[in-house]
């Protein structure tokens, strides 16, 4: 194997992480900002103040599949369809076993909406602030990975050679 062809693949080595590493900043960066964008269609809900009466209607288990009745990894969800058809879904109440969501089956709950297929239940917050903190601070954190990956594409192993450090010197 040639030096220079080695020097490259220990290069790329080193370089593999850093790739890795900028596509989860960037990755999670977009979920929060989908976050922020959800948060904030459930603030119009609020800012709406048109309250309706949804039903609950299933429970879906949160273990990752299979069989958990013993543990407390239920979720219970609400519909509303209104008189457009636009469909209102979210969850009412999360982490219980089994046998306490299914007992929520047929109850009904009030929940905002805003016309648009948000909606949240009547008396949540939501959470906004802090998603777009998170979103903000991702961001910055993908972009100064991104400037670091293309210096280090760019910059990595072309130093000046000595005479020519030396050439400026003089």
């Amino acid at each position: 194997m040639k030096v220079e062809t080695k020097k490259r693949l220990d290069i790329l080595l080193v370089y593999i992480p850093f790739i890795v590493l900028t596509l989860v900043l960037c990755v999670g960066a977009g979920r929060l900002w989908y976050g922020c964008w959800e948060e904030k269609g459930r603030q119009s809900a609020i800012d709406g103040g048109v309250i309706a009466e949804a039903e609950i209607v299933w429970v879906t288990n949160d273990a990752g599949g299979g069989s958990y009745n013993n543990t407390k990894s239920y979720v219970v969800w609400y519909q509303y369809i209104d008189e457009n058809g636009i469909e209102y879904h979210g969850i009412v109440k999360s982490n219980m076993y089994q046998k306490e969501a299914e007992s929520y089956i047929g109850k009904k709950v009030n929940i905002y909406i805003d016309g648009e297929g948000n909606s949240i239940i009547v008396g949540d917050k939501t959470s906004m602030g802090l998603s777009v903190v998170g979103a903000i601070v991702l961001t910055v954190l993908c972009i100064g990975s991104l400037v670091f990956n293309i210096w280090f594409m760019f910059f990595q192993g072309k130093k000046p050679k000595k005479e020519e450090v030396n050439k400026t010197k003089k």
